[in-house]
C-alpha cells in the first residue's frame, strides 16, 4: 500500500500542468514505459526479484522513464543510467531528481569509460529496444564490453520489439519506409517487416559469455478496443517527429510525403475496424 501511494504522490499525470514541454514528454514516456510493464506482466520478467544484488545499470529507449520507474519500485536498488544524448539524460535527471537511488549521465554505449565501468561494476544489466540506435555490426561487441562490467553469475534482462503488423494501409507504408531505412544504415539483416535483432539475441548473448537462462515472446494486441490500443496510439503521436528526421536522414521520403502518410496512419489506427499485433521479445542471461 505504501509502494502505491508514493507511486501516486510522483505520478506525472497528478502534476502534468507544472512541467515544461521537455518534461512533459518525459513524463509522457514514462507513462508508455508503466504501460508497457503492465502488459508485459512486470518491469523485470517473472520470478525475476531483486535478490541478485543491489547495482544495476540501464540502457535503452527513455532510459529516464525505465530509470523512475525501476528506482521507485525497488527502492533498495542503486540504478545508474546512461545515454549518448545530452538533452535526453538533461530531461531524465529532472525525472528523478526526488528519487535518492539513481543516478544518471552521459555516456557512448559503444565507448564506456574504464574509469567509471570497472570490470564486474554491476549485478544487473537491463536493455530495451537498442534496434535501430545500435547497428547490426555493433550488437556483438556491445555485449562483450558489457559482459566486462556484469559480474559472475549476474543478470542481462534484454527486451526488443518487432515492427507491428496492422491493417493500415498507411501504418504498414511507414514500416516498409523504416526497413529501408534500417537497411540503408545497416541496421536489418534483410527486406520484410522485420529487423531480425529478436532472432539474433540468444546468439549475440551466448558468444558474449552468458547462459541464456529465460527466454519469453510477447504478442500484444494493439487493436482498437484492446488494452494496448491506447498506448499503441499514444506511441505513434511521441515518437512520429523522431520518425520524420531519421526517413528524411535516410533520404528515404520527403516531408510532405511523411506528413501525408503519417496523417492517414494517424486515422486509420484510430478506427473501430483497426486492427494490429506487436511482438517483443526478451531475454534474461547469466553471466558464466
Amino acid at each position: 500500500m505504501a509502494q502505491h501511494e508514493a507511486e501516486q504522490e510522483q505520478s506525472p499525470e497528478s502534476s502534468s500542468h507544472n512541467l515544461s514541454e521537455g518534461e512533459e514528454l518525459g513524463s509522457k514516456l514514462l507513462l508508455q514505459h508503466r504501460y508497457l510493464s503492465e502488459l508485459m506482466g512486470g518491469i523485470l520478467p517473472p520470478l525475476l526479484e531483486p535478490s541478485w544484488g543491489s547495482r544495476v545499470l540501464e540502457i535503452g529507449w527513455c532510459v529516464g522513464g525505465l530509470t523512475f520507474e525501476m528506482a521507485l519500485r525497488y527502492p533498495s536498488l542503486h540504478i545508474t543510467a546512461i545515454d549518448r544524448n545530452a538533452s535526453l539524460v538533461e530531461q531524465a535527471q529532472t525525472l528523478v531528481r526526488g528519487l535518492g537511488n539513481a543516478t544518471m549521465f552521459v555516456q557512448d554505449i559503444h565507448h564506456l569509460d574504464d574509469k567509471v565501468f570497472s570490470s564486474v561494476s554491476f549485478d544487473l544489466i537491463h536493455l530495451r529496444f537498442l534496434a535501430g540506435d545500435v547497428t547490426l555490426e555493433q550488437f556483438p561487441p556491445l555485449m562483450q564490453s558489457l559482459a566486462r562490467i556484469c559480474r559472475p553469475r549476474g543478470l542481462l534482462v534484454w527486451t526488443e520489439t518487432e515492427l507491428p503488423i496492422t491493417t493500415s494501409l498507411a501504418c504498414q507504408q511507414l514500416c516498409e519506409m523504416v526497413q529501408q531505412a534500417l537497411q540503408a544504415g545497416g541496421d536489418a539483416f534483410a527486406p520484410g517487416n522485420s529487423m531480425w535483432v529478436t532472432a539474433h539475441m540468444d546468439r549475440w548473448l551466448s558468444d558474449a559469455g552468458y547462459r541464456i537462462a529465460q527466454s519469453k515472446t510477447y504478442a500484444i494486441d494493439i487493436s482498437t478496443g484492446s488494452k494496448g490500443h491506447d498506448a499503441f496510439v499514444r506511441q505513434v503521436w511521441i515518437s512520429g517527429e523522431q520518425v520524420r528526421t531519421y526517413l528524411l536522414e535516410k533520404g528515404i521520403t520527403m516531408a510532405a510525403e511523411f506528413e501525408y502518410i503519417f496523417g492517414e496512419m494517424q486515422q486509420e489506427i484510430q478506427e473501430e475496424k483497426f486492427c494490429g499485433m506487436l511482438y517483443l521479445r526478451t531475454l534474461v542471461g547469466v553471466k558464466l
